[in-house]
């Protein structure tokens, strides 16, 4: 049967065009051989460097590609590389009804199970999907998706005439979200932790603006900035066809990501849904004291305490420019303003929800007007964007304490995240039938 039913071979032929096709073919025979070991040995030289520079990156994997291969996969993970969720055929969900979708994922988790590959999260082969797939999905079926993308300006971009073509064809299916107007950071939807993943995406880089490998190094830093700078989350998409040149500028993007002070968290997206679901249940205990307040902060050891505009001794060292962290899990203030967001009637239940994620501790309650910080909905309308939103929190002067979005001190986040969607030609070649 032909792959994606929905969408006939004039259709899919249609979304990439015949130079786009061809220049895909070339490639594929210059990297995959008809047999897979050119293709897990490069995938396992990388997944080595990466494990020692401390950095085990996720691999979307369709499951049958684990069910060809399940040995090497499962000598992926016992190096410490996550295995995640590819659909079971790498075919696109969206041209696909829900229940044939579901159909797709429950293959694959099947072929999971069978073979004992372990997973926790998914992600849609060219992250494009259907709210009703997402919908549909049992609760506590995956901890997480990563189907977002968001879009962030490269520093080449005068090189876009070199293959346009290349470049916004893979740009129409990743339909990435203006970084501009829109926070890199996880997020809670249908029960899920969404883990958006960082556009341009390798193949963009090399084959789009025909970058060599110093300049993808430099783009991935420029993009590791830009999230550190904003505190939020840089998830790096690469394709395992291309792991054989990617040893070196990995190691110059985690050397460089190791000399930030506060740290950049360097993790798996399962641990950074473990993370955005542990902080989540963090909450403050207040009482009041003689002329100020005393905070209990009811979290786990990892967690980031910040304050700011209040007189701290002993109890928090500098963070940033702006904010101390509280190195106890108690603190007293003296200070008739309470350093949370107050929280008038009116407010939308998704903005309570996204400025809770964010760590904010706010108050609802007839003490919320003594806040040094109040939100109402007139306010909000002159702050129609998120990062509207932060930047008018964050850049106010009165004092604040609140939960930062990363573990241990951290300031911003990294992953390293790859499609095993094939591993030799005959698997790429397979793609265009489902069984």
């Amino acid at each position: 049967m032909l792959l994606e039913k929905n969408m006939d071979l004039k259709s899919w032929y249609k979304e990439r065009g015949y130079r786009f096709i061809w220049q895909r073919g070339s490639q594929l025979l210059n990297r995959y051989g008809l047999r897979s070991h050119k293709g897990t040995q490069r995938i396992i030289a990388l997944v080595e460097t990466l494990v020692n520079m401390g950095c085990a990156p996720t691999f979307f994997t369709p499951g049958i590609i684990v069910k060809r291969y399940p040995q090497f996969i499962r000598q992926l993970q016992q190096m410490g590389a996550e295995i995640a969720v590819h659909s079971y055929q790498h075919v696109n969900l969206s041209h696909l009804s829900t229940d044939e979708a579901m159909s797709q994922i429950n293959r694959a988790l099947q072929t999971f199970e069978q073979l004992g590959i372990e997973n926790r999260g998914f992600r849609c082969p060219y992250l494009d999907y259907k709210d009703e797939l997402l919908q549909s999905l049992p609760v506590g079926l995956f901890d997480y998706s990563s189907n977002e993308a968001i879009f962030w300006p490269v520093i080449y971009q005068d090189r876009l005439d070199r293959n346009e073509l290349f470049y916004t064809v893979l740009e129409k299916f990743y339909q990435g979200k203006d970084s501009s107007r829109t926070l890199a950071l996880p997020s809670t939807r249908f029960n899920l932790v969404e883990i958006p993943v960082s556009v341009p995406d390798d193949l963009q880089l090399k084959e789009g603006l025909q970058l060599n490998d110093k300049s993808i190094t430099q783009v991935w830093m420029n993009f590791l900035d830009q999230t550190y700078k904003r505190g939020e989350l840089f998830t790096l998409l690469f394709h395992t066809e291309l792991a054989s040149i990617y040893r070196n500028p990995f190691i110059d993007l985690f050397t460089y990501a190791k000399k930030h002070q506060p740290a950049v968290w360097i993790a798996r997206l399962r641990d950074i849904s473990d993370w955005w679901r542990e902080k989540s249940k963090f909450k403050v205990e207040c009482t009041s004291i003689p002329g100020g307040l005393r905070l209990k902060f009811l979290c786990s050891p990892r967690a980031t305490v910040l304050v700011k505009g209040l007189a701290v001794t002993g109890s928090a060292l500098r963070w940033d420019d702006v904010y101390h962290r509280v190195q106890t899990n108690s603190l007293e203030i003296q200070s008739s303003i309470r350093p949370f967001i107050g929280i008038m009637d009116g407010v939308p239940s998704r903005v309570i929800s996204f400025l809770l994620e964010q760590g904010y501790i706010l108050d609802s309650s007839d003490t919320a007007r003594q806040c040094g910080m109040i939100l109402d909905s007139d306010l909000l309308t002159r702050l129609p964007s998120e990062i509207e939103l932060i930047d008018y929190i964050e850049m106010s002067p009165n004092p604040l304490v609140r939960y930062w979005r990363w573990p241990d001190g951290a300031q911003s986040a990294m992953s390293i995240t790859g499609d095993l969607d094939a591993i030799s030609l005959v698997d790429y070649a397979s793609r265009l039938f489902v069984s």
